[in-house]
């Protein structure tokens, strides 16, 4: 075993691979595992939908030939926005009190459809892109919700599409000193705040970020006692790319902000997942054939084409996460999340079966997660 392959949020009763009679390797099933398991999970959408062309349109964009042809083609063909021509006359600071309400407002919503008891809860971790928000999101949650004074919060912004795989190892850590407790993650994304109505001098890749994003928010429970539910994270693994910070940025100026996507950020990215998510499983007793569900990161057509490609997925492996990219857009930090309850929903995986959770995200930073039901 690789003792650098994978960090695992707990420690996992995994046979290693054995050699067979001819010589290859095979894969024994875990034996019961330890690790703590995502109990629940809820996805929150704003009420207002856009299609690509009512977007166009708001941003003032309609009619530019470049900017219709990436809307056409990316994969999206609708999204969840609070956008109107009201925010769009706010600067990014003007927007801040908004946004910041309007994400509180899905998170309330979030973790009331989880019906859990705030008294069970021991860790509050949230994450957005981008937050000016004082008090964070975390504390205001604590402080709704009436949670314990001694629950720890953590607030984390910038991680963005590569988030879910550090939370839910920051959460199954911080469970191991709140024995009995749950812990509570809370993604939520409000992509509205930074779109901007087009000018004369924009960048393409302004006209790229603008067609992809869509606000939305997702909460989920983690539990670490006997007898909890739901598929069971058996180990994580977070790998940065050198060389690629400039890849994925957030572009602010006092009249004007984008997410700047490099044109090369799928090719990229996909270059060396397929070893790098080979030694991951191989470390963890598994190999690619083992996998019955891929929790694929809805990052844009190209994204999914990419890694589809690089880990010889079929049309059907990636078929969820097409879905989620085309009627809710990439969602930024919550993303995944929206892939893994739409999985779930869907397929009902059965007792046994695994999924590899694949997300890629700033930096340029792949994340994986091994998860079994």
């Amino acid at each position: 075993m690789k003792a650098d392959a994978s960090l695992s949020l707990q420690s996992s009763r995994l046979q290693a691979p054995s050699p067979t009679a001819g010589g290859a390797t095979a894969y024994a099933d875990p034996l019961p595992a330890l690790g703590p398991r995502i109990s629940r999970l809820e996805i929150v959408d704003p009420e207002t939908s856009f299609s690509q062309d009512e977007v166009l349109a708001l941003l003032g964009m309609r009619g530019d030939e470049f900017a219709q042809r990436i809307f056409a083609r990316c994969g999206v063909h609708r999204r969840r926005l609070s956008l109107s021509d009201d925010v769009l006359a706010r600067t990014l600071q003007g927007r801040t009190t908004k946004v910041e309400d309007e994400l509180f407002g899905y998170a309330v919503t979030a973790i009331e459809r989880l019906q859990v008891d705030p008294r069970e809860i021991g860790t509050v971790v949230t994450a957005t892109l981008y937050s000016l928000g004082g008090p964070t999101l975390a504390h205001r949650l604590v402080d709704h919700f009436g949670m314990a004074p001694d629950t720890d919060k953590y607030h984390v912004v910038g991680v963005g599409c590569a988030s879910a795989v550090p939370l839910m190892r920051l959460l199954g850590q911080s469970l191991r000193h709140h024995p009995g407790k749950l812990g509570l993650v809370v993604a939520a994304e409000s992509m509205t705040g930074i779109l901007m109505s087009a000018c004369a001098d924009d960048a393409k890749a302004k006209v790229v970020g603008s067609a992809i994003f869509g606000d939305g928010c997702a909460a989920a429970l983690l539990a670490d006692e006997p007898g909890a539910e739901g598929p069971e994270i058996v180990a994580t693994k977070v790998h940065q790319i050198a060389g690629t910070l400039d890849a994925v940025s957030l572009e602010l100026a006092p009249g004007d902000s984008y997410l700047h996507l490099d044109r090369d950020l799928p090719d990229v990215a996909a270059a060396d997942l397929g070893e790098l998510a080979d030694d991951f499983l191989e470390s963890a007793g598994v190999g690619r054939a083992g996998i019955d569900h891929w929790i694929v990161h809805p990052g844009g057509r190209r994204i999914i084409d990419c890694m589809q490609a690089a880990l010889s997925l079929s049309d059907e492996d990636v078929a969820v996460s097409r879905d989620v990219l085309a009627n809710h857009g990439n969602i930024g930090t919550p993303s995944i999340f929206y892939v893994l309850s739409q999985t779930i929903e869907q397929r009902e995986p059965g007792p046994g079966e695994r999924g590899l959770v694949v997300t890629v995200g700033p930096g340029i930073t792949v994340g994986l997660m091994l998860l079994q039901w």
